[in-house]
């Protein structure tokens, strides 16, 4: 362990002095297998070390567990992302079908307003001539004159 042949050292804390003889000793001491000694200072270490070796075990379980709801949470809100990509697709498909079909009937619709005012104005013109019919001769043929016009 450690040699002894050597000058003693002295060693001095206020008034107090250690030899290096003492100094082996104590090392010796501590460093002896305590198994021999079982109610010596293991009792005193072995629980706080079964502790801390639980609380580390159960630490790491805790850990374990947060990580797996961490993925699942992870894995949980992907596919919900993937879910509402489908469906903003969706819509935005729909969205342009119902576009498509307003510009559809927009187009119809202008062209029958379009068609009502010719249907309108050729209703008018026969209203005229009707007019015209019936009325004496002299107005007639001014009427007529004027549509040739």
């Amino acid at each position: 362990m450690f040699s002894t042949s050597l000058e003693p050292v002295h060693i001095c804390f206020d008034d107090a002095t250690i030899t290096g003889d003492e100094i082996t000793e104590i090392l010796a001491f501590l460093q002896s297998d305590t198994s021999d000694n079982p109610s010596g200072l293991n009792e005193l270490v072995a629980p706080v070390d079964e502790r801390k070796r639980k609380r580390t075990m159960s630490n790491r379980e805790s850990a374990k567990r947060s990580r797996l709801r961490k993925k699942r949470r992870f894995e949980d809100l992907t596919e919900e992302v993937n879910r509402l990509k489908l469906k903003n697709q969706e819509l935005v498909n729909q969205l342009a079908n119902v576009l498509s079909c307003g510009n559809a009937i927009s187009k119809e619709n202008n062209r029958l307003k379009t068609e009502s005012v010719c249907l309108e104005i050729r209703l008018l013109e026969l209203y005229r001539f009707l007019v015209a019919m019936q009325s004496p001769i002299s107005t007639r043929l001014n009427y007529i004159t004027k549509l040739m016009i």
